[in-house]
Formats: structure tokens, C-alpha cells, sequence
């Protein structure tokens, strides 16, 4: 069985280790009453504190954006996008203090869980093993594993790890060849007829309650999509590891919250979000063929999904109470590869978002529009701030306080919410982030290439393409194992 931290608290198996009740055994005594009541009280001074400054500089932010709108010259573009980029801001706090998760109304429908695979090897088997000892009916969850023609031991993993269970609880499909993320996803949609449809990514792992309360949202018949909170498994690792794991969990809980408020989630994450097949199954043909530019989109399909659903009509939300771990990159390369990826996915799909949310979701209009004309120009006001010394003589004094301030809020408001020790790494990540955003020049000119970076290319043998049968792909082999 695996342990799960919980919010409160670092478990072990949040820094990468899977680990077994024997693990638990032989617990360390508790601290005396009086130690430990102090202790809670002191943490939860700590977290008012951190709350009531992150407050304090929302309201120093809001100072400063009426003193530029009363006051407006000089330099009208960095006045105009300090203006709308510190609104923006300001608003993502604003939403999530009215954020609520959907309440828990006993809704139990009948939910599959599809996991693609490409080369994972034991992360794949920890996954199955994960999924099936999560705390909901039997009868209602499908486990359905897609192996995207990996080159590892990943279809023998799999195969290992559903044969430990009774037959037909774990479904393998084998494409036989190397297709995409997105076309193992819609195998295994094509191979499942449930209600609700549930995606993990193969090296993550939701909490044991985690299925059940995501599908609750459900209840609202105009949801779609819900996306859970994903948290990084390997977060103690080293210092890159630590600046992503704040850099999700506010995400999540900061912007994601308010998105939900909104009804739009702009991009349900991969690593865990259910779907209602309702809502899937009018756009998975044009979903799993999309193109751009006149290429087929190879990557971006969680964020691609996402948009469909929402342009489709239907709403988006997050629960915060539903809880997965994964495994978030330990080098720089590999980081910077995957940021990459998702750059190129964020500016093919955000300017399509933008497209449509005037009319699927018209009151998430000015939030998506500042988000992404702020997320094009980011990279362009960054490389102006730092040569603006040389160019004009004088240093962007308004522009790095400004990064500053935005940062300690995200950090404190981290603080406030998690005590874990990580809440620093909060503040150095919003730095460590802004200073490779140029990033995204490099990714528009590069959005055509369909290469994800990370994957493993060391496989001499090239796998045929998929055949096709009137649009369609030909069916997958298909194991049940007992």
C-alpha cells in the first residue's frame, strides 16, 4: 500500500520513495501535548501572518496601479503593461479567495481510468498499483493502460503488474508502434465505455480518496472537465525539483482557483483530470487529428482537450481536494526541454482560446485576453528592462520591484498554505522562471516541429506508421490479464 503526504506534513513518499506500511512500524514517540499544541499554534501565527502580508502587498500593488493610471506619462507601453499585468495579478488573488472545491454530494458514476505509457518501465507498474487500491466501488472503475510502442520493458511491466489482479480489473492496450501521447489517450477512451474518464500520467499516482472526490463536480451538468491538484513527488530531490513543486502547488491553488471561479480552466493537467465522455466523444476524432501551420499536433493534448471542451460549451473547474503525485524533472535539460514543449503548446492553444472564449465563456474574457497578450510580451519586456541601462541611462527600478513584490506574494501566500519548508523555493522559482521566458521566442519559432525533446530516441528500429481505415486507426491489441 502506498503512503501519501498529506498538506500538513512531507511523508517519504513525497520525496520519490514508494514505500509500504512496514515503513510506519516503529514511529517516533509523540511530543508531549504542551509541545505539540504550541507548535500547531505557532504554525498557524506563522500562516495568519504570511496571509495578512500577502494582503499587505496586493494593496501596495493596487497603490501603485491607481498611481499610474492617475498619472500617466512618460513611457506609455511600460506604464500600460504594468497597468494590465498587475491587474491580472491582483485579480488571480481576488478570484481564489472566493474559490470553493465542489461539494461532496455521494455521486458515485461509473469512471475508467486511462494511462498512456511511453517508456516508463517501474513507473508505469507503481501507477496500476496506485490506481488500484484507490477507495472506490469496484464494480465502477475501469483501469484501461495504453503502451505507446515503447522501446523499454514497459508493455513487460505492465503486463506484470496487472496480472496481480483479478481478471479484466486491469485492461492493457499495445498500439504496437510509436503514435503520440494523444493517440494512446483515445485508445483507451475507444476502449472504455464509462461515464466519467480519468487521466493519469504514467508516473503519477492519485491519493487513495482522489477519484472520489473528483467526479462530484460532475453533479453540475454543465461541467466537462475538472482538474485535480497534482503536487511533485520528488520534490525534495535538489533545488530544481523544489522550485517546481512550489511552482505547481501555486499554480494550482492561486490560478487555477481563480479559473475555476470562472468556469475556465484553461488546461486540465495530464497528470490528473477527468472528463465527461459526453463531452469527449462529439471532438476526439478532430482532437486526436488536429493540425496546425499543416502539421499534426504531437504534443499539447492535455491543454488541446481542454480548450475543445470549453469552446464545445461546457464548463471547467478544479478541486483542490483531489490529490495526485508525480515526477517532476531532477536536470536542467530535461526541464528546459519540457518547457519548451509546453510553450509551443501554450502558443498554438492560447491564441485559440482566445478565439472562441468571447462566446463559451464570455465572463473569462478579460482574464484570458491579459493572460495571453502578457504572456507573448513577457520575454519582449524582460530583454527591454535589461537593456534599457545601456539604451536610456537608467535601470527599471518600477519593472524588478514589481517582479519582487509578485514574488514574496506568491512565496508567503505558499507559506500560509503549506508548511513544509519549501516556501523560499517559491520566491526563487518566480525569478528562476521569468529569467528564461524568452524561452517562448524561441518556442514560436519552433512550433512546428512536433518533437517532444524528452522522449527517449535511442531506438535504432523506427516503428511503422499506424494504418488507417476510413479515418480511423486500426484497432490496438487489446490484453485482459487475470
Amino acid at each position: 500500500m502506498y503512503q501519501f503526504p498529506r498538506q500538513g506534513g512531507v511523508a517519504p513518499a513525497e520525496r520519490g520513495a514508494v514505500t509500504t506500511p512496514a515503513s510506519y512500524l516503529s514511529p517516533a514517540p509523540p511530543p508531549p501535548r504542551n509541545g505539540r499544541l504550541y507548535r500547531t499554534q505557532r504554525r498557524g501565527v506563522l500562516a495568519v501572518l504570511a496571509l495578512v502580508t500577502v494582503g499587505a502587498i496586493c494593496a501596495l500593488i493596487a497603490w501603485h496601479i491607481g498611481i499610474k493610471v492617475s498619472y500617466l506619462r512618460g513611457n506609455l507601453f511600460a506604464a500600460g503593461y504594468t497597468i494590465v499585468v498587475s491587474s491580472y495579478v491582483l485579480s488571480r488573488f481576488a478570484l481564489a479567495a472566493f474559490y470553493r472545491p465542489p461539494r461532496d454530494v455521494g455521486l458515485e458514476p461509473a469512471v475508467a481510468i486511462v494511462v498512456p505509457a511511453y517508456n516508463e518501465g517501474e513507473a508505469v507498474a507503481r501507477t496500476i498499483h496506485a490506481c488500484r487500491e484507490l477507495d472506490y466501488p469496484g464494480h465502477k472503475l475501469e483501469i484501461v493502460v495504453v503502451n505507446d510502442g515503447s522501446s523499454d520493458d514497459t508493455w513487460q511491466q505492465m503486463i506484470e503488474a496487472a496480472g496481480r489482479y483479478p481478471a479484466g480489473a486491469v485492461r492493457c492496450v499495445d498500439l504496437g508502434s510509436n503514435q503520440g501521447k494523444r493517440a494512446a489517450m483515445a485508445a483507451g477512451i475507444r476502449a472504455t465505455t464509462a461515464e466519467i474518464l480519468v487521466f493519469v500520467d504514467s508516473d503519477s499516482m492519485p491519493a487513495p480518496d482522489a477519484i472520489r472526490r473528483l467526479v462530484q463536480g460532475f453533479a453540475d451538468p454543465n461541467v466537462g472537465a475538472i482538474s485535480g491538484l497534482t503536487y511533485v513527488r520528488n520534490a525534495y530531490a535538489n533545488t530544481l525539483t523544489r522550485m517546481q513543486a512550489t511552482r505547481y502547488y501555486i499554480s494550482f491553488q492561486l490560478l487555477k482557483s481563480a479559473e475555476s471561479v470562472l468556469g475556465a480552466v484553461t488546461c486540465c493537467s495530464g497528470c490528473f483530470a477527468a472528463y465527461r465522455r459526453e463531452a469527449v466523444a462529439p471532438l476526439l476524432e478532430r482532437w486526436e487529428h488536429q493540425r496546425f501551420l499543416g502539421v499534426e499536433c504531437t504534443y499539447g493534448d492535455d491543454r488541446a482537450l481542454t480548450n475543445r471542451v470549453i469552446r464545445a460549451g461546457w464548463t471547467a473547474k478544479y478541486d483542490s481536494r483531489a490529490e495526485a503525485w508525480t515526477d517532476a524533472p531532477d536536470q536542467y535539460g530535461k526541464f528546459f526541454k519540457q518547457q519548451l514543449r509546453w510553450k509551443k503548446s501554450w502558443s498554438r492553444e492560447g491564441p485559440l482560446l482566445l478565439g472562441h472564449i468571447w462566446r463559451s465563456r464570455t465572463r473569462a474574457l478579460p482574464a484570458v485576453f491579459v493572460q495571453t497578450l502578457a504572456g507573448l510580451l513577457s520575454p519582449v519586456v524582460l530583454l527591454y528592462s535589461l537593456v534599457q541601462p545601456l539604451t536610456h541611462g537608467r535601470f527599471p527600478v518600477v519593472y524588478f520591484v514589481g517582479l519582487y513584490l509578485i514574488s514574496g506574494a506568491y512565496a508567503l501566500l505558499y507559506r500560509a498554505l503549506r508548511d513544509d519548508g519549501l516556501w523560499p523555493y517559491a520566491f526563487l522559482g518566480a525569478f528562476f522562471y521569468i529569467t528564461f521566458s524568452p524561452q517562448l521566442l524561441w518556442a514560436i519559432l519552433r512550433i512546428r516541429d512536433g518533437k517532444w525533446g524528452t522522449r527517449d530516441t535511442s531506438n535504432p528500429t523506427p516503428t511503422p506508421p499506424r494504418p488507417r481505415a476510413a479515418g480511423r486507426a486500426a484497432e490496438p491489441a487489446v490484453a485482459r490479464h487475470a
